[in-house]
């Protein structure tokens, strides 16, 4: 069973107010770095640079859960960053001409 699965059962509601929880709502959500207190703030004009401020608001998850959460999406992609970019890494895994 997974988190979609989870937070449908236990009626928790999307940050819209929707019962039904999108994968990508949740993705999006374990990779925002705000759920654990921390905003970036921009440099105005200039996006290049960005200020951190740590504990700025009370967090939801731990630093130690979210970095183990940053860990295993990276772990299970299958995107490689290179030289020339990122590209995707060669899998047989979810290809259509398995099996045949």
């Amino acid at each position: 069973m997974g988190l979609k699965w989870e937070l449908e059962k236990r009626r928790i509601k999307t940050p819209t107010v929707k019962e039904k929880w999108s994968k990508r709502t949740i993705d999006v959500m374990l990779s925002t770095e705000k759920y654990i207190g921390v905003v970036r703030l921009l440099n105005a004009g200039e996006h290049q640079e960005y200020y951190i401020s740590e504990n700025n608001h009370p967090a939801i998850i731990s630093k130690e859960q979210f970095e183990a959460v940053q860990i295993e999406k990276k772990n299970r992609s299958n995107v490689v960053k290179g030289k020339s970019g990122n590209r995707r890494r060669s899998s047989s895994k979810y290809s259509s001409k398995k099996g045949r």
